[in-house]
Order: C-alpha cells, then sequence, then structure tokens
C-alpha cells in the first residue's frame, strides 16, 4: 500500500530517477559528469564524444566492480562486468544499487 504523501512530495520513484543525481553537489563528480553527458539528446552526446570527451564511471555492484555504461530515460543505468566496454550492458539497476562511483576502475 503506498504511503501517504503531501502534493508538493515527489513520488518515491520520482527520487530515483538517474537525472536527480546530476545537480547533486553531494554526488560524486565522476557520477554527474557521466550522466550529464548520457543523459544529453544523442547528437549533443555525438559532438561531445567527437570533441574528445568520452566519461567512463565505474562502481561497486554487490562487491564486484562494473563498469556503467548507459544512463536510461527510465531512470535506470546500464552496467557491464567487461570494463573495458563502452557500449552494452549485462543488466539494468537503479543507482540506489551501486556503490563508490569513480572515473577509473
Amino acid at each position: 500500500m503506498a504511503r501517504n504523501r503531501k502534493k508538493s512530495e515527489p513520488a518515491a520513484d520520482a527520487l530515483e530517477h538517474c537525472d536527480n543525481y546530476i545537480h547533486d553537489f553531494k554526488a560524486p563528480l565522476a557520477l554527474r559528469v557521466f550522466l550529464l553527458v548520457n543523459r544529453m539528446p544523442a547528437v549533443d552526446k555525438m559532438l561531445i564524444n567527437a570533441g574528445g570527451f568520452n566519461p567512463t564511471l565505474y562502481a561497486d555492484y554487490e562487491g564486484k566492480i562494473y563498469r556503467v555504461t548507459m544512463a536510461s530515460r527510465l531512470g535506470d543505468v546500464g552496467i557491464s562486468e567487461n570494463l573495458g566496454r563502452d557500449t552494452g550492458y549485462d543488466r539494468r539497476v537503479p543507482l540506489s544499487a551501486l556503490t563508490n562511483f569513480r572515473g577509473e576502475p
């Protein structure tokens, strides 16, 4: 059963969306930059990448290091066990399931 909330209070799933971390100054910089670039419209992301900037993001999940390869419009992220993988993912998880965000493995 959903708990009662004030109209001004966002739903719990709205707080979970990856976009909410971009402007969260308490979030790690590597996470914020990765999300900023990967949540841009595709044509803007391609321009950033063509300019030589392609931020990488690594995080821990269930005791293992994963590379974050995708930020979904649905709010979750794609992660891969293959740390050299640029695209594609093995699973999709909410950001709250990941820890220890960083730009290097």
